[in-house]
C-alpha cells in the first residue's frame, strides 16, 4: 500500500510527538565544496577587486564586460523596462508598492530623548543605514516581489543609498525585475550575482561600492558568502526552506485549503507545509483535493516530492490544541482559516506571519498585501522577526550628565567599577563627583535640544541664490508690469498706512478675488501669505494623533513637508511611468489609510500634466477625508474644479497668485464648504496678509487684463519652446499644461552645471523620485531667455 501524500499524523496515537519532531527536523547541509569554493571567491574579490569580479561574471554568468562598470545598467534602462511592461503588469507591481511602503511607513521609529530629575538627558537617536546592498536572484527567474519587499523599507527607514546586484546569466535581463527596482527607487543596479557580488558588496571594488547592510535571497552559494561577510557588515538572515501550517476547523473549502498547501511547497523539495485540524472527517476532504488537484499543477514533481517528504496533515483533539501545536512549530507563515479567526491568533506566540480568516490566503501576503514577505524560517520566529523599517535603521543612545547627575551617578558608578576590579573606570567617575559643587553657584543652567528629532533630520526647502542669473528655476512670470502701471501702482502704495495693522477681514481683497476668479458666493475663502501658509495651516488643522496626508509622487514637496511638520504622517503612491494618475493604487492606498487630506496639484508640479478628471472624481468619491485640488497653474491649464464646490463638499480648491505674475506678493486663496473655511480661519496667523500686499493685489487685479495677456504670452512660448526642445538631440520632452516644460536628458547633473556655468539657473529633478530620473524642469522665461536656454542647453548636452 502506498504511503499518503502528504503523511498523516494524529496528536492522539502515542508515538505523535516523535514522529512530529521528525517531520520538523531540518539541519541546512553544510556542504564542504560549497564552503571552499565560497572561501577562495570572496577572498579574491575582496584582493583583486573589478578584475577577479570580471572573471567570475564571465565563468558562471558567461556575460564579457570591457570593464566593471559596463555591468552597471543606466537608469533609462530601468525607466525602460517600466515603460514597456504590460499595463497590467505595471499595475500590479505599482498597486504592491504602494500598500508595502504604507505598512511600512508604520513601522518608522523616531528619536526621543528626556530629562530626569537631576537635570541628566537620556536618549535614543534613530538613523538609517547609510548604504544597503540588495541580493536578487536571476537568470530565467522573476522575483520583482523580492525587489519591492526587499528595496522598499529601505527606502522608508531613510537609507540613502541603495545598491542592487542581479546576475544576468547570457545576459539576459528580466524586465519585471528591472522595473520593480525603479519603482522602489533602487539607486544603482549592477549585472553581477553570487558569492563574488556579495564579496563585492561588502568589501568594494574600484566600481561596486562597499555597504553596510546586505539584504534578499540566493542560492546557497549566496547564503554561505552571506554567512562569510557578516561582522564586516550586516545581514537580514540566512533563509531556510518556505514553511507553510494552516490551521482550520473544517470550515473552509478544502480546496482552498490544498492551493494554500501547494503555494509552498512548490518553492522546493524541502519546503513544509502542514495542515492541522480537529475535524477527521474534513481532513480527508484536503486528502481528496490534494490528490485531486496535484496533476494540474505545473510544477507537480516539486510539490508532491516536498508533501511527501516534510507535508502532513495533522488531525488534533482541538482548535486549542492546534495552537499549542503551532507555537511549538514556529512556522514561517500561520494560516488560521477558521469561522473567528481573531479568536485564536494570541494562543499562537511564535510565527512569522499570522493570517487571519479563509480569505487570507498567504500568496496574498506574499505579494501584496503590505507586510513584508522576508520572515523567519527554521523555527526562527521564537527569537526574530520579519524584515522591517526597523532592519534599516540604527539605534544610538545619548547621554548628556549634568553637575548634579554627574555627584550621584559618578559615585555609583565608582563604586561598581572598583566591585569590578576596574580602578580607571572608578577614577574617571569619581573625578566628577567633587568638581561640579565647586562651580555650583557660577554654573549656567544645564541646558538640553529642545527641538524635535524629526526636525532636527529633516532637509528644509532649498531656494538657490540667482543673483546675476536668467532665472528659470522657479516657474515665475518673467514679464513686468507696464511702466505706466507700475507708476500707478507706486503713488497708490504711498498712500498705505503701514504704521496699522491689516484689517482683519481683508473684506475688499476678498471680494476681488471672489469676482475675479469665479469663486462660488456660497463657498467660505481663506487667505493665505502664499499657498505655502495654506497648506501648512490645512495640515495643522486635522493633525490629530495618526493623522494621514497622501498624495501621487512626485509631486509638490510641501505637501509631504508640511504633514511632518505638523506631526502627521505622510503616505506617497508613485504614478504611473508617464507621470498619469496611478488610479488603483490610488484608491488602495485611500482605502489603506483613510486619509484626512489627499493633495491633487493639478496640473502636477513637477511633472506639467493634468490628471485625468474621471480619476480625480474616483479620489472624490473614495477619500473619507479633504480633497485638496492645488491649481497654482490654473493661468496656463485653463481648466478649474472651482465650480465643482458646490458637488463636492469635502473639494478643497487651494491657488495662487504667485505664477499669474505676482510671485513676490506672496498671497495665496482656498475655497471651501463654509464648514472647513470655518475652521481654518481659527488656525490663522493674525495679520497674515500685510496691507502692502493686500492694495498691491487688489490694484493687480484691477487689471487683471494684462495679467491674464502674460499668461497668453507664456502659454504660447511654452509650446515653441516645447518644439524646440524636441528637437535638440537626446532630450525627451513630457507635455506640459503648466508655465514650465519637462524634460529627460542623458545625464540631469552635469546638463545643470553646464547651464548653471552659462548663467542659467533651473531645477534639476534627477534625485527627487526614480520617475524624474536625469529631468530637469525648464520654466518658460520671455522669448530672449528661452532662445538663451536653447542654445546653452544644446552645449550642455
Amino acid at each position: 500500500m502506498n504511503r499518503p501524500i502528504p503523511a498523516r499524523l494524529d496528536s492522539r496515537a502515542p508515538d505523535f510527538t516523535a514522529r512530529l519532531s521528525a517531520l520538523l527536523a531540518y539541519e541546512p547541509a553544510q556542504d564542504e565544496a560549497i564552503e571552499r569554493t565560497v572561501a577562495q571567491i570572496v577572498a579574491d574579490v575582496r584582493k583583486r577587486g573589478d578584475e577577479a569580479l570580471l572573471e567570475y561574471t564571465r565563468r558562471f554568468d558567461r556575460l564579457e564586460a570591457a570593464c566593471a562598470r559596463a555591468l552597471e545598467l543606466p537608469g533609462d534602462e530601468l525607466r525602460g523596462a517600466l515603460d514597456s511592461l504590460a499595463p497590467a503588469d505595471r499595475d500590479a507591481l505599482q498597486a504592491a508598492a504602494a500598500r508595502i511602503r504604507g505598512y511600512h511607513e508604520r513601522q518608522l521609529a523616531h528619536s526621543w530623548s528626556y530629562v530626569d530629575d537631576d537635570g541628566t538627558r537620556l536618549g535614543q537617536r534613530i538613523s538609517p543605514i547609510d548604504r544597503v546592498g540588495l541580493y536578487v536572484p536571476g537568470g530565467k527567474a522573476a522575483y520583482p516581489s523580492s525587489v519591492l519587499m526587499n528595496a522598499l523599507p529601505a527606502r522608508v527607514a531613510g537609507v540613502r543609498e541603495l545598491v542592487m546586484v542581479v546576475p544576468t546569466p547570457d545576459g539576459v535581463r528580466n524586465p519585471m525585475v528591472l522595473a520593480a527596482a525603479c519603482i522602489a527607487g533602487v539607486d544603482r543596479v549592477f549585472t553581477i550575482g553570487g558569492a563574488q557580488a556579495v564579496a563585492a558588496l561588502a568589501w568594494g571594488t574600484e566600481t561596486v561600492p562597499a555597504v553596510d547592510k546586505i539584504v534578499g535571497p540566493g542560492n546557497a552559494y549566496v547564503a554561505e558568502a552571506k554567512r562569510r561577510v557578516f561582522g564586516t557588515v550586516g545581514i537580514d538572515m540566512i533563509a531556510g526552506p518556505s514553511e507553510i501550517l494552516v490551521l482550520c476547523d473544517g470550515s473552509t473549502d478544502p480546496d482552498w485549503i490544498a492551493a494554500d498547501l501547494f503555494s509552498q511547497a512548490e518553492h522546493d523539495e524541502m519546503a513544509q507545509a502542514i495542515l492541522l485540524t480537529p475535524d477527521a472527517a474534513f481532513a480527508d476532504r484536503v486528502a481528496e483535493s490534494i490528490a485531486r488537484l496535484l496533476p494540474t499543477m505545473p510544477r507537480r514533481e516539486i510539490i508532491e516530492r516536498s508533501l511527501a517528504d516534510r507535508g502532513a496533515i495533522v488531525v488534533v483533539r482541538s482548535m486549542e490544541e492546534a495552537c499549542e501545536i503551532a507555537t511549538t512549530i514556529a512556522a514561517e507563515h500561520v494560516e488560521i482559516s477558521a469561522r473567528d479567526a481573531g479568536r485564536w491568533v494570541d494562543r499562537i506566540r511564535h510565527a512569522g506571519a499570522i493570517f487571519l480568516g479563509p480569505w487570507s490566503s498567504e500568496a496574498i501576503g506574499d505579494y501584496c498585501a503590505g507586510p513584508n514577505h522576508v520572515l523567519p524560517t527554521m523555527r526562527t520566529a521564537r527569537f526574530s522577526s520579519p524584515l522591517g523599517v526597523y532592519d534599516f535603521q540604527k539605534r544610538t543612545s545619548l547621554i548628556e550628565v549634568s553637575g548634579d547627575g554627574a555627584r550621584t551617578l559618578g559615585a555609583i558608578a565608582a563604586t561598581l567599577a572598583r566591585a569590578e576590579g576596574l580602578e580607571a573606570h572608578a577614577r574617571s567617575a569619581q573625578l566628577r563627583v567633587e568638581a561640579p559643587r565647586v562651580r555650583r553657584e557660577s554654573a549656567a543652567p544645564e541646558r538640553f535640544d529642545p527641538i524635535r528629532p524629526e526636525i532636527v533630520e529633516m532637509s528644509g526647502y532649498q531656494v538657490l541664490a540667482a543673483s546675476g542669473m536668467i532665472k528659470l528655476d522657479a516657474m515665475e512670470n518673467p514679464y513686468r508690469m507696464p511702466p505706466e502701471l507700475r507708476r500707478a501702482l507706486g503713488e497708490g502704495l504711498a498712500e498705505v498706512a503701514i504704521n496699522r495693522y491689516p484689517a482683519p477681514g481683508h473684506d475688499e481683497l476678498a471680494q476681488a478675488i471672489r469676482e475675479r476668479f469665479a469663486v462660488p458666493a456660497d463657498a467660505g475663502l481663506v487667505l493665505g501669505n502664499g499657498s505655502d501658509e495654506l497648506i501648512t495651516m490645512l495640515a495643522v488643522a486635522v493633525a490629530r494623533p495618526g493623522a494621514v496626508h497622501l498624495a501621487p509622487q512626485p509631486s509638490f514637496v510641501m505637501y509631504e513637508l508640511s504633514a511632518r511638520l505638523a506631526g502627521s504622517r505622510f503616505v506617497g503612491v508613485a504614478l504611473r511611468a508617464d507621470f498619469s494618475l496611478d488610479i488603483d493604487a490610488m484608491l488602495s492606498a485611500i482605502a489603506a489609510h483613510r486619509p484626512a487630506v489627499v493633495w491633487l496639484a493639478w496640473p502636477n508640479n513637477p511633472t506639467g500634466n493634468a490628471f485625468a478628471r474621471e480619476d480625480v472624481e474616483a479620489v472624490l468619491a473614495a477619500a473619507p477625508g479633504l480633497v485638496v485640488l492645488d491649481e497654482a497653474y490654473q493661468p496656463f491649464a485653463q481648466d478649474t474644479w472651482m465650480q465643482r464646490l458646490r458637488d463636492h463638499e469635502r473639494l478643497v480648491v487651494l491657488r495662487t497668485v504667485s505664477k499669474l505674475g505676482l510671485a513676490g506678493l506672496r498671497l495665496g486663496y482656498l475655497a471651501a464648504a463654509t464648514r472647513w473655511t470655518e475652521q481654518l480661519q481659527k488656525v490663522r496667523p493674525p495679520y497674515n496678509v500685510n496691507v502692502l500686499t493686500d492694495a498691491a493685489a487688489r490694484f493687480a487685479l484691477g487689471h487683471l487684463d494684462v495679467l491674464d495677456a502674460q499668461a497668453a504670452r507664456i502659454r504660447a512660448g511654452r509650446e515653441l519652446l516645447a518644439q524646440r526642445l524636441r528637437e535638440l538631440p537626446g532630450v525627451e520632452v513630457f507635455p506640459s499644461l503648466a508655465n514650465f516644460v519637462l524634460v529627460r536628458v542623458a545625464d540631469s547633473e552635469r546638463t545643470e552645471r553646464g547651464l548653471r556655468s552659462r548663467g542659467l539657473l533651473i531645477k534639476d529633478l534627477g534625485r527627487m523620485h526614480p520617475l524624474l530620473r536625469n529631468c530637469l524642469r525648464l520654466t518658460v522665461g520671455t522669448e530672449e531667455e528661452n532662445r538663451l536656454l536653447l542654445g546653452a542647453l544644446r552645449e550642455s548636452l
